[in-house]
C-alpha cells in the first residue's frame, strides 16, 4: 500500500556558469576570518553571478540524486523522494536508521498505527490500539514503537509492533514522552529492550530523564554514562532544539538551549543519551554563542566525531571516545572555529572526510579534525538542512527546492519540493 502526495515537478535546466560563487579558486587553502561569536556579525551574501549549469552535464538531473532521499520537517512529516516519482508525505516518526516511519491516526476512539518502509514507500504492517495515541519513538529495528496519550497531569504509554499489535500499556501520574529504547535485552524479557528512556516534564521546559522498566512498568533513574555505578537524577530547565543519532556507539545527542540548573544560567549543553542505559551532559564552549543563537548538530558516519555549530559561525568538534570513556572529568571539545559569516539559521552535516556548515546561503567545507576552512561558496537559497555524501557531494535543502552540489561546488541535480514546513533532517535511505 502506498500513500501519495503529488507535487508538480519542474525540471530545472539552464545553461551558463555555476550558481555557486566559490572562494576556492586559489591554490592556497582558505583560512577562517576572525568573527565575534557573542554579537552577530552580518556578512553580505552575494547573489550568484550567472545561471546554474550542471557539472558534469547531465541530461536527467533527477537521476543524479541518490536512489532514495528522506526529509524530516519541523511539523512532524517525513517526505520521501525517488528519481522520477512524485514525493510521498507521511506524518510520523522515523526510526534512528532512517529506514522506517511509523504513523498513527485516530478515528472513532481507536488509533491505527502503520509502519512505512522508506525505501519502497510501502506500508508493511498495521496495528489497532484502543484510545487516542501518537507515536513518539521507534526502536532501532524499525518495528517496536512507543505511543502516548496524555492529559495535563498523566500519560498512558503503549508499546506495539506490526506482528503482535499492542504488547504493553502503562499509566503514569506524570507527563512523560518516550525518546528512545535501550539497546539491551533481558534474558526473559519477551524480546523487549530492558528499558524505554523518557523525558519527564515537571513544567513546560523543566525536565529530567527517567527509564521505564519494560518488565515491571516502573519509572526508574538512568545510569551515569561514564560511571555505571551511579544513577542520574538531575532536574534541568531548557528547551530541546535539535537532535542527532550516532548509530555506532548508540548515542542520541540533543542540543538544549536557554538552560538553567539550580538558578544558574548554563546557556546551552548537549545531552548525551547512551542507549545502553546511560546519560551525560556535555558543556558547549561559550565562544560558540549557543546560549543566545540557534544551533545544529552532526556526527560522522563512522561514529568517531560529534560537531556543533551556531548561527553566528561558531563550530566545535568532539571526539566520541572522550565522551563514552572515563569516569569523572568533563570531556571538552577538541577544537573550535569561527567562520566569517552569520545568519538567522545554521545547518551542519559531516562525512568521515569533511564537515560542511551552512549559514543562510553561505557554505563552508571544513577539515574534520582541525576545523580549518578548506573551501567556501555562496548559494542562492536559505539552507535549512543538508547531508554530506562520501564522494564529497552535498544535498542541500531550502527555499522550496533540493539541490545536489558536486565536490567542485557545482550543481549536479536539482528538484523543487513545494511548500514544505522547515526541513530539519536530510537522510539517504536507499
Amino acid at each position: 500500500m502506498k500513500r501519495l502526495v503529488v507535487v508538480t515537478l519542474l525540471l530545472l535546466v539552464s545553461c551558463g556558469s555555476a550558481t555557486a560563487t566559490s572562494s576556492s579558486e586559489s591554490s592556497e587553502t582558505p583560512t577562517p576570518e576572525a568573527t565575534s561569536l557573542t554579537t552577530p556579525q552580518t556578512s553580505p551574501i552575494s547573489a550568484p553571478s550567472s545561471s546554474p549549469t550542471f557539472d558534469p552535464p547531465i541530461v536527467d538531473s533527477q537521476a543524479a540524486f541518490p536512489a532514495k532521499l528522506a526529509l524530516t520537517t519541523k511539523d512532524g512529516e517525513v517526505v520521501t523522494f525517488a528519481p522520477h516519482d512524485p514525493m510521498i508525505v507521511t506524518p510520523g516518526v522515523m526510526d534512528p536508521t532512517g529506514k522506517v516511519v511509523v504513523s498513527a491516526s485516530t478515528l472513532g476512539g481507536r488509533t491505527m498505527v502503520e509502519w512505512h518502509d522508506v525505501r519502497t514507500d510501502d506500508i508493511f504492517g498495521t496495528a489497532l490500539v484502543d484510545g487516542d495515541f501518537r507515536a513518539t519513538a521507534v526502536a532501532q529495528d524499525g518495528k517496536l514503537v512507543a505511543l502516548i496519550g496524555t492529559t495535563t497531569r498523566s500519560t498512558t504509554v503503549v508499546l506495539a509492533t506490526p506482528s503482535r499489535g499492542e504488547i504493553r500499556r502503562w499509566a503514569f501520574d506524570a507527563v512523560v514522552v518516550p525518546e528512545a529504547f535501550a539497546n539491551a535485552f533481558a534474558p526473559e524479557g519477551d524480546g523487549l529492550p530492558i528499558g524505554v528512556f523518557v523525558i519527564e516534564y515537571l513544567a513546560e521546559h523543566t525536565y529530567r530523564v527517567r527509564v521505564i522498566d519494560t518488565a515491571t512498568g516502573e519509572l526508574g533513574l538512568p545510569l551515569n554514562l561514564r560511571d555505571k555505578g551511579q544513577t542520574v537524577d538531575e532536574v534541568m530547565t531548557a528547551v530541546s532544539r535539535t537532535a542527532v543519532f550516532e548509530p555506532v556507539h548508540q548515542l542520541l545527542f540533543t542540543l538544549y538551549q536557554d538552560a538553567t540548573e539550580g538558578g544558574e544560567n548554563l546557556g546551552a549543553f548537549i545531552h548525551t543519551l547512551g542507549l545502553i542505559n546511560g546519560v551525560w551532559c556535555l558543556d558547549v564552549p561559550p565562544e560558540l554563542g549557543l546560549a543566545d543563537h540557534s544551533g545544529a548538530l552532526a556526527v560522522s558516519p563512522d561514529g568517531s566525531r560529534l560537531y556543533a555549530a551556531s548561527s553566528v559561525g561558531g563550530v566545535a568538534g568532539y571526539v566520541v571516545d572522550d565522551i563514552t570513556n572515563g569516569t569523572s572529568e568533563m570531556p571538552e571539545a577538541r577544537g573550535t572555529a569561527a567562520l566569517a559569516a552569520s545568519s538567522s539559521r545554521v545547518a551542519i552535516g559531516a562525512s568521515n572526510h569533511e564537515v560542511v556548515v551552512a549559514l543562510g546561503g553561505r557554505l563552508f567545507r571544513l577539515d574534520p579534525v582541525t576545523l580549518e576552512v578548506r573551501d567556501s561558496f555562496t548559494w542562492d537559497m536559505d539552507i535549512e538542512a543538508l547531508t554530506v555524501l562520501d564522494d564529497g557531494s552535498i544535498v542541500i535543502v531550502g527555499t522550496g527546492r533540493m539541490t545536489l552540489v558536486s565536490r567542485h561546488d557545482n550543481i549536479q541535480a536539482e528538484r523543487p519540493i513545494g511548500d514544505l514546513a522547515e526541513v530539519t533532517r536530510v537522510a539517504v535511505s536507499g
